[in-house]
């Protein structure tokens, strides 16, 4: 049986910080660079920002196919932990210049974030399937799972003060010249470089793991991954109902999350009546989920996974419902809040595990090893939920006849209490649906594994 090292217990989850601090300064300042910063005309603005979203859930499937097909001689996922950041870095930089006229400066933008996307979805998906390739032990594989998580809401905990502080230094540190331009590229070199150390941290910690294999299985192993072909990984996708359980159940659960987060600041200032309070609730949002990622390996350990998530997810509903109902009260609201995000961090944690055994379920049937594909629907599942979710939020405010111009009526806050809180109980209590068909048993992984490996050992013989 495959076991982590100390290194892995200790270090595992980093590459996550490195990642939301990158990633966060992109969903803070984007659009804001490209409006008030690089002075883009809004038409063009809002062309990167949509042909640029729609080809990064393309590549997100890409990434799958490119690790699954791909073989490298010194491993088959970890390489790419410390090819891709190089390249991330250069194109990530590029999203946020000003170079030669606006038609000239909107590629190279939106070129930036096509390619840098491209490229960090085939590490942050590398990384994932990295996990099935570590451990065979499922507790280990919810531990690894549960780090990952932790370390996504830390990094967001931390960008949260310092991408702010990095872009009012080297605003103020570039005034001189009168370039704001140069002060947000040097706040994304930063980020980048820290995504880049993180990765590469986790290219260390996991040598020894994913090795070349000798002349005979690697010559077995190329001539399977030959023939894998875009039906096999079609096939590994349709043949595997419990992975579409997975996606549906993790696509619902997270434009419930995604429109929460990006309701907070309406409630905030409607609601609360305290615009400013929005970055602490944020801190105590992530921070939360932190804590519940936390407990998400003891969770699975004792209850499993599939009751993991149907104890999350139900938390997470009695705490939104019982905010709801109670009269408006910021200490109320932000204890409950926090509460019910370490349910969600609970369920959240275990994120990774399930879709590595969707995987493994996968091999298992069809002999087939297309993991990167598999893993890549968990990336597929963020792009498309928080696409729905500003469908969602917009039709809501819509509904409710919201404007910033007009005066806050009880009417007003109503809707936003809706929008906060009932519309994504609807969609967490829909998320159970699907989880209830999910049949794939934590002690199911070891076996499998194991004649996956027999499997493969006879076809050597």
């Amino acid at each position: 049986m495959k076991k982590i090292n100390s290194k892995i217990k200790r270090f595992w989850g980093i590459s996550e910080v490195g990642f939301s601090f990158m990633s966060t300064v992109e969903t803070a300042f984007f659009m804001i660079f490209l409006t008030d910063v690089a002075k883009l005309p809004l038409v063009m603005s809002a062309a990167i920002a949509s042909v640029s979203g729609i080809a990064d859930a393309v590549t997100t499937m890409l990434a799958g196919v490119i690790i699954d097909k791909v073989n490298f001689k010194s491993g088959k996922y970890r390489p790419w932990l410390i090819y891709c950041p190089p390249v991330v870095v250069v194109f990530f930089i590029l999203m946020f210049t000003k170079i030669g006229g606006d038609a000239t400066a909107a590629l190279i933008c939106g070129s930036g974030y096509i390619i840098s996307h491209g490229v960090w979805n085939i590490c942050w998906t590398a990384n994932r399937a990295l996990v099935g390739a570590l451990t065979d032990d499922a507790e280990e594989r919810a531990f690894l799972s549960a780090r990952l998580s932790s370390g996504s809401s830390a990094g967001k905990i931390i960008a949260s003060y310092f991408v702010p502080v990095l872009s009012v230094f080297f605003l103020g540190l570039f005034s001189s010249s009168n370039s704001e331009v140069v002060g947000y590229t040097m706040t994304v070199l930063v980020a980048a470089l820290t995504f880049s150390i993180c990765y590469v941290i986790h290219f260390i910690i996991t040598k020894g793991y994913d090795e070349p294999l000798t002349e005979e299985e690697k010559s077995t192993a190329l001539s399977s991954a030959n023939m894998i072909s875009f039906g096999d990984m079609l096939r590994g996708v349709a043949s595997n109902p419990q992975l579409i359980l997975v996606l549906i159940y993790d696509f619902l659960k997270l434009i419930a999350y995604y429109t929460i987060v990006a309701s907070i600041a309406y409630y905030a200032k409607v609601v609360l009546g305290a615009p400013n309070s929005m970055s602490f609730i944020l801190v105590v949002f992530n921070m939360a989920t932190l804590i519940g990622t936390l407990f998400s390996q003891k969770t699975v350990k004792k209850l499993g996974s599939k009751n993991t998530n149907f104890v999350g997810m139900i938390g997470f509903i009695v705490c939104h419902g019982i905010c709801y109902i109670l009269p408006n009260s910021t200490f109320t609201f932000l204890v409950l809040l926090g509460l019910g995000q370490v349910f969600f961090g609970i369920a959240y944690g275990n994120t990774t595990s399930l879709y590595s055994m969707c995987g493994t379920y996968s091999e298992h049937k069809t002999g087939k090893n297309t993991k990167g594909v598999i893993m890549s629907f968990c990336s597929l599942a963020i792009k498309i939920s928080i696409a729905v979710r500003g469908v969602v939020i917009t039709s809501v405010l819509g509904f409710i006849n919201y404007s910033p111009d007009l005066a806050i009526t009880a009417s007003t806050q109503n809707g936003i209490k809706t929008l906060f809180f009932l519309v994504p109980i609807a969609f967490l209590a829909s998320s159970l649906i699907p989880l209830i068909w999910f049949k794939i048993k934590d002690s199911d992984i070891a076996i499998m594994e194991r004649e996956i490996a027999q499997r493969a050992k006879n076809i050597n013989v």
